[in-house]
């Protein structure tokens, strides 16, 4: 049962702050597989998670024990599998707490529709393992049984807003979850099934994809939460609001850096660290200084702050690693120290961008005693 201050069930809440660190466990493999270079260790996509471990060849399972890259891409792939899991039970979960019984019933058999008609998806790639790129067909029945899912369970939230029903923010953030992993892995996926017609390009899009679905679960986790006493403070929060935008720019322009260290990508993403820093220190200084402000939101303005002191310097690291070596950046030599460090400082920036985006709705929120609609 629900109360008036904490809008589903106490296990919902544990269970969607296990979803952001169990992602952010995924991005920092992601991360490795990025700064070591083993996107295309396997070819092979897509595969069962207990692929490795049951039908590999032997010769396979070797390489899985003793190729770092081997080892890296699928244990990333693994991890993906297991996200997905993990939010499927989440958004079922939030579903399962919707009071109006035909919605509720409705969003639940979209789900299933959705999940079923994605595991067909998987299982019509499977059986093109062998077929060449350019000839690979697309099930276009089973991506449509998926997309009629999900827009049943999507429209059962919009009308739980528009109803006004309590938590239902929170059942949309978590329907648009679900339906982003899987987007999510899709975009992995084709990025290495499409390998050979488009080469690395959709690396960049699947990692700042990646971003989007560690916002969402952020907010999900965020509002599911028990509210602490504290008059409202709606304008610190639209302040924080930006900051977390312009923090999501700054980590999407790290992203294009890591897979196109072109100069333009390299201007903007140093640029707007400047910005992101500056708005980041007026933001919890004004946090600091105000009473309600920190009533609210103390715990996640602490870590802001610690996460923002440990990126500046991971940043200036990992910029003389790859740029301060007088050669092209992509003929930099991968050291374990310098994947080490470019893996960090992407992963703290994704701990960034998911703290501010905290911040912002811990601020900008409903009073303690109220639903967080």
């Amino acid at each position: 049962m629900t109360d008036s201050i904490r809008p589903v069930p106490r296990w919902l809440h544990v269970w969607a702050v296990l979803a952001v660190l169990a992602t952010l466990v995924l991005l920092a493999i992601g991360q490795l597989v990025t700064s070591f270079g083993a996107g295309m260790a396997d070819p092979v996509w897509p595969t069962e998670p207990w692929y490795v471990f049951r039908t590999a060849t032997e010769s396979e399972k070797e390489r899985f024990r003793k190729d770092y890259a081997f080892f890296l891409e699928h244990s990333h792939r693994i991890a993906g599998w297991t996200i997905g899991g993990i939010v499927i039970v989440l958004a079922g979960g939030l579903w399962r707490t919707e009071p109006r019984v035909v919605a509720r019933w409705w969003a639940l058999a979209g789900a299933a529709v959705l999940i079923a008609g994605y595991s067909e998806f998987h299982r019509g790639l499977r059986t093109q393992h062998n077929t060449p790129a350019a000839e690979v067909t697309i099930p276009v029945g089973a991506a449509g049984v998926a997309v009629f899912g999900a827009v049943n369970m999507i429209a059962a939230a919009v009308s739980g807003l528009l109803a006004r029903t309590p938590a239902a923010l929170v059942r949309l953030l978590g329907s648009l979850s679900l339906v982003a992993v899987m987007i999510q892995g899709l975009l992995g996926g084709f990025r290495v099934k499409l390998n050979e017609l488009v080469g690395t390009d959709l690396a960049a899009f699947h990692g700042i994809f990646a971003q989007v679905v560690l916002g969402l679960l952020t907010a999900v986790a965020v509002l599911s939460a028990r509210y602490g006493a504290g008059t409202e403070t709606r304008r610190l929060g639209r302040w924080a609001g930006v900051l977390a935008v312009v923090v999501f720019v700054q980590v999407a322009f790290g992203a294009m850096v890591r897979h196109y260290p072109v100069p333009l990508s390299q201007r903007l993403h140093f640029a707007t660290a400047f910005l992101a820093t500056g708005l980041a220190v007026w933001v919890l200084r004004a946090v600091l200084v105000d009473p309600a402000a920190l009533i609210r939101a103390r715990g996640v303005t602490w870590v802001l702050a610690a996460l923002l002191v440990v990126q500046l310097y991971l940043g200036i690291e990992a910029w003389l690693a790859k740029f301060g070596a007088y050669m092209l950046p992509e003929l930099v030599p991968v050291t374990p120290e310098g994947g080490a460090i470019r893996t960090f400082h992407a992963l703290v920036g994704s701990g960034v961008w998911a703290a501010s985006l905290a911040l912002a709705l811990r601020l900008g929120g409903r009073r303690a005693g109220k639903i967080v609609h």
